[in-house]
């Protein structure tokens, strides 16, 4: 039985047009226009922190940290959506003169951090999107399947 939508009422004009989850999820995915450069700069940046980490920096080497720091915020921000580039424009000031070591590894974690978040909302939004049937599973994708096993030969049997 089908039913048919009742008659139109004047509050129904003002009410705003139920908006799909998949274009939440499809809206979220298209913030990160180059997703291959933002992991490239996400490893280099992690690789930086981690290697200025551990050993003490001279002021030539917190100069070349420096710059190798804005060139990354600068790289990053051509990789995503304007919304997220002011995002990062804000949360990442512009160190003013030579930053100390403990200054520049701020800056370092948080640009890390802040590419976490970015990497958090594709995933998260992939996964509203292939829940909404928007995407194939792994076992649904063209080209791909996955290898036949025998019956009880499950990797936890």
């Amino acid at each position: 039985m089908m039913s048919t939508p009742g008659p139109f009422r004047p509050e129904d004009r003002n009410r705003p047009p139920v908006v799909p989850q998949r274009t939440a999820a499809e809206r979220e995915i298209a913030r990160v226009t180059e997703p291959a450069r933002l992991l490239r700069m996400s490893d280099m940046v992690r690789t930086l922190l981690d290697e200025a980490q551990g050993m003490p920096l001279d002021a030539e080497a917190r100069g070349r940290l420096r710059h190798i720091h804005l060139r990354a915020v600068e790289e990053v921000g051509e990789s995503v959506a304007p919304e997220l580039r002011e995002e990062l424009e804000r949360l990442m000031p512009e160190p003013s003169g030579s930053p100390s070591e403990a200054e520049l590894r701020i800056l370092q974690g948080q640009l890390v951090g802040w590419l976490d978040g970015v990497f958090q909302g594709i995933k998260a939004g992939l996964a509203l999107q292939q829940a909404s049937g928007g995407l194939p599973g792994p076992a649904e994708a063209p080209g791909r399947t996955l290898p036949e096993r025998p019956p009880g030969s499950g990797p936890y049997l």
